[in-house]
């Protein structure tokens, strides 16, 4: 029987981050009923899980949803804070400090049952929209390290001064492990970057930032099908806020150490890394070198005025002194920054398998009345960020009415 006094909504939006708000305003605007749910404050990750100098690497005019004034600006961190605040107040009906713990098809037939920390609800609808890049993964290895050395996720850095004294380890070098090394640099830190193989935009490039070539030639409008599955399960390319360059080259130039992967502890003293320093740089600057070939085609094909290609100083190479272990004496602190993952327990299955993202074909599950936003790879390339989440949120809301007949 189904729990009559659980509340019945004509849609459930599971997080109130921008996804999840921009959900809301799609909905809003096509009136459909419905109340956004959080388990912490609208925004929640954005605020517990960013460090000072944080900025978006995306400008102002591919954050349109955070904010249409500024189109040239990158916001910090205290920015994004305080859009999110302005997005969360238009919402009708949003409910904080609101888990969601189970969701299971509502036994009247007509929709789902979601079990909350606050209660039941039920459902004709639901987006999931709670993200895939807010639980913190660390490596085994990290269990491993003496106890005495400070540890932590990319989650909990929030600047230099925090940090004991003494050289810092920052094993990962996607977005956030680029960044922080940049910040601990920028503070007198002595720095060893354990590196990854993780693609660059090279920025700015021919008189613009290199987004704008991106986003005026349709890369971020690739359509799911249409990229190779091997490309979509690459790391997201590192892109440095601000629309200044950085990239492993730039670090190593600012003082970095860059050595390899981490594959052992030995006596409980050295970490023993691997020689992929050189090709993970080799990576990297592979990956810039065609995203200039992509503009320069797109500059040819449209015959748009662009200045000749320009220097980039990030592709200018290093010399890497050949390094086979790190002493883990001599280290002030490590810095894992190994990315993140998502909680999906709460789906059932078969829509999410032990806790895995959910599979789904565009936006919507197999289940019907079930819907997602703000995921890689969703529906095109922008998905997962700023930029494609009110595309997704448009067409999440207009299945929903359809659904909701």
């Amino acid at each position: 029987m189904p729990d009559s006094s659980a509340t019945r909504h004509d849609c459930v939006v599971v997080g109130a981050g921008p996804a999840g708000l921009a959900a809301s305003a799609a909905l809003t605007a096509l009136d459909v009923d419905h109340v956004v749910l959080d388990r912490g404050q609208a925004g929640q990750t954005w605020r517990s899980q960013r460090w000072d100098s944080f900025r978006l690497n995306t400008p102002g005019w591919m954050s349109q949803l955070l904010h249409p004034s500024h189109e040239q600006e990158y916001l910090d961190r205290s920015q994004v804070w305080a859009a999110l605040d302005s997005l969360a107040a238009s919402v009708g009906d949003l409910r904080t400090r609101t888990d969601v713990v189970g969701l299971e098809p509502d036994a009247g037939g007509d929709g789902f049952r979601l079990d909350t920390s606050q209660g039941p609800l039920r459902a004709r609808s639901v987006v999931v929209a709670t993200g895939d890049q807010n639980v913190p993964r660390l490596p085994a290895m990290s269990a491993q390290l003496p106890h005495s050395l400070v540890q932590v996720h990319t989650s909990h850095y929030r600047c230099a001064d925090a940090l004991p004294d003494g050289p810092v380890l920052v094993v990962g070098t996607g977005q956030s492990g680029c960044q922080i090394a940049a910040d601990l640099l920028a503070a007198g830190r002595e720095v060893v970057v354990s590196t990854s193989s993780v693609g660059r935009v090279p920025t700015p490039y021919r008189g613009r930032e290199s987004l704008y070539w991106l986003v005026a030639c349709g890369f971020y409008d690739q359509a799911t099908a249409q990229v190779d599955p091997v490309v979509r399960a690459m790391p997201i390319p590192l892109l440095a806020p601000a629309g200044r360059p950085l990239g492993l080259p730039t670090l190593a130039r600012r003082g970095a150490q860059l050595v390899g992967r981490p594959t052992a502890l030995v006596d409980g003293r050295r970490l023993e890394v691997d020689d992929s320093a050189a090709a993970n740089v080799a990576a990297g600057e592979a990956f810039a070198a065609r995203l200039r070939t992509i503009a320069d085609e797109f500059i040819v094909r449209t015959g748009v005025d662009a200045p000749a290609p320009d220097a980039d100083p990030d592709s200018e190479p290093v010399t890497l002194a050949p390094v086979a272990s790190v002493d883990l004496r001599r280290l002030g602190a490590v810095v894992w920054c190994t990315g993140f993952g998502g909680d999906f327990r709460w789906l059932p299955e078969p829509v999410s398998t032990r806790g895995a993202a959910p599979v789904l074909d565009g936006v919507a599950a197999s289940v019907a009345g079930l819907y997602a936003v703000g995921l890689r790879w969703l529906t095109r390339r922008r998905s997962s960020i700023l930029h494609g989440f009110p595309v997704d949120a448009a067409e999440v809301a207009d299945r929903v009415k359809a659904h909701l007949g």
